[in-house]
């Protein structure tokens, strides 16, 4: 028995070691899929903010193009001095400058109520 017990002593502590690397084995598997899915969940947000930026650049240049048709119909402000300068007060002169105003103050408003829907 004596000689035995030498034996039952390695191949206990044998299976200790396959017990515990078993178990790190499970462990390491069971971290394999936490990354797995932390992963997927990364790859979802990233398509996100990618869809996200794509949407935000469309409206870059949205406002870029209507800004630069603003800056367009704005350029015509120097009507606004000749008709000062004539100092014309008959009924065209005034009903001009009413009607330009009153684009001026349309495009303004649909540039405040385009921005303000942005946001």
């Amino acid at each position: 028995m004596n000689n035995a017990s030498p034996l039952f002593l390695q191949l206990d502590t044998l299976e200790k070691k396959v017990t515990r690397l078993v178990d790190a084995i499970n462990a390491a598997r069971q971290r394999i899929r936490d990354l797995e899915i932390e992963k997927n969940a990364l790859e979802r947000e990233k398509a996100g903010l990618a869809d996200q930026v794509a949407k935000q650049q469309n409206q870059i240049r949205q406002l870029e193009k209507i800004a630069a048709n603003s800056s367009k119909g704005f350029s015509k402000s120097t009507n606004f001095a000749k008709i000062v300068n004539n100092n014309r007060n008959d009924a065209e002169a005034t009903a001009e400058l009413k009607q330009q105003l009153t684009a001026y103050i349309d495009e303004l408003d649909r540039c405040i109520a385009y921005l303000s829907d942005l946001s």
